[in-house]
């Protein structure tokens, strides 16, 4: 009889990503959901969390390190697995923040690290099974999903009716 590895931490996780990223140039992928069950899913190029189903495709998230920035509080670039669409967090005409995909692969952006608009600082919050991810670029903003189902990723402050917390689970 084996035993089942026990499930490491998002901080865990990073940790051994920085760690073994030094030798290997790949991203790892991870699937990604909020506490409610809501999966993040690319829609007409938007990113949507939404309630899976037998017919939902299964969208990665490619996370890769930052070294440029603080690694204590371990920054990641985040992209969508095997496209050319990168996380970023901009300032829209109404000075609301919110998450844009930019066409840009994740790879690209280890070659300029300092654009913080494309980095979030990642930690597991509480406990192993959740994280969340701050924006480097707006402090105090985190990517958020909506309390509605099939509504685009955002930007939100802790303590607001959007939810912060994800859970995840790296695959292969």
């Amino acid at each position: 009889m084996t035993n089942k590895p026990q499930k490491k931490s998002w901080d865990e996780e990073m940790e051994d990503l920085c760690r073994h990223h030094e030798t290997k140039t790949e991203a790892r992928l991870y699937k990604i959901w909020d506490i409610h069950e809501k999966y993040l899913f690319l829609v007409k190029n938007v990113l949507v969390a939404d309630l899976k189903t037998s017919n939902s495709p299964e969208q990665l998230i490619e996370v890769l390190p930052n070294y440029r920035l603080d690694a204590k509080r371990i920054p990641i670039f985040m992209g969508l697995g095997h496209q050319k669409y990168s996380l970023s967090c901009v300032k829209a005409g109404d000075g609301q923040h919110q998450i844009e995909l930019k066409e840009k692969g994740i790879m690209e952006l280890q070659h300029h690290p300092e654009n913080k608009a494309f980095t979030f600082y990642s930690k597991s919050e509480g406990n192993a099974d959740t994280c969340s991810f701050e924006s480097a670029e707006f402090p105090g903003w985190f990517l958020s999903t909506s309390s509605e189902p099939n509504k685009p990723v955002g930007l939100s402050q802790k303590g607001g009716p959007q939810n912060i917390l994800f859970h995840f689970e790296r695959k292969s």
